[in-house]
This record gives structure tokens, C-alpha cells and sequence, in this order.
């Protein structure tokens, strides 16, 4: 538990309390909250064989985030084509039909890099040379 007074935990982003039922019992309770999460408390028990924590059940729903329909052109692109595309951050503007600054749509994907990977299977690259700017997007799973 989290003793005195709120301030303790008004200092911190957020925290995980783990609650065990009786303290030699194989149940418990964790509780998250945060100022950048939803609170949640999921119910774990705890497997001896293999000495880890299993997920039995949650209170709350886990939070997802909404569909980003940037991402989703360029995986809809990439699935239609080769599955390769490489050029300017400013031809990559043109190819997605957007209305946006080049700079500002690199930066947007620079922050989505591993969304774009984990939720499509899409490695994006972003380098610069003596050349400029080259942005990639390479389709790795299908």
C-alpha cells in the first residue's frame, strides 16, 4: 500500500499496487492508475510451477487506442504495391494524396513508428543525407 497522505503519489506519473488476499494466498489484485492511463485492477493469480503472475480477469476494459486513418492509407498503399516504397518526405505527401507539410507528416510518422510496425507490419525508415531527406516503408509481415 501507499502510506500517508496523497502527496506521495500526487509526485509520481502513476502507479501499480499489487494486493494479495492473505499473504501466503496464490490471489491478487493490481491496481493502476495514472495520470497518462485509465485505472484499472486486474485480477491475477499466481502460477507455482512457473512462478510468474496470470491474468485471470479485468475490472475494466484495456484502453485502445482509435484507428489513425494516416496510417492505415499507407498500409492499404503498401498491400496494393510492391510492399516497398522509398523516396522524399515531399513525394510521400503527393503519394498519400494529404493535405500537410512534408516536415509536419515525417514528424507525425517519426512518432507513430512503432504502431506502424506493431498494429501492420510495416518497418518505416527516416534518414538524411548528403542527398536530403529519404523517407522508407518496408511491408515485413502480411
Amino acid at each position: 500500500m501507499i502510506s500517508g497522505t496523497n502527496g506521495l503519489l500526487g509526485a509520481a506519473d502513476g502507479a501499480f499496487l499489487l494486493q494479495k488476499e492473505k499473504r501466503t494466498s496464490n490471489a491478487a489484485t493490481l491496481e493502476i492508475s495514472g495520470r497518462d492511463q485509465q485505472d484499472q485492477k486486474l485480477y491475477l493469480s499466481r502460477n507455482p510451477e512457473r512462478l510468474i503472475w496470470e491474468l485471470e480477469k479485468t475490472e475494466t476494459e484495456l484502453w485502445k487506442e482509435p484507428p489513425e486513418p494516416l496510417l492505415e492509407q499507407i498500409a492499404a498503399l503498401l498491400s496494393a504495391g510492391s510492399g516497398e516504397w522509398a523516396e522524399t518526405p515531399t513525394e510521400l505527401a503527393t503519394w498519400l494524396a494529404v493535405d500537410m507539410p512534408p516536415n509536419a507528416l515525417t514528424k507525425k510518422l517519426n512518432v507513430n513508428v512503432g504502431r506502424l510496425f506493431n498494429e501492420y507490419g510495416i518497418r518505416y525508415e527516416n534518414s538524411r543525407s548528403h542527398n536530403g531527406r529519404k523517407v522508407s516503408f518496408q511491408l515485413v509481415q502480411a
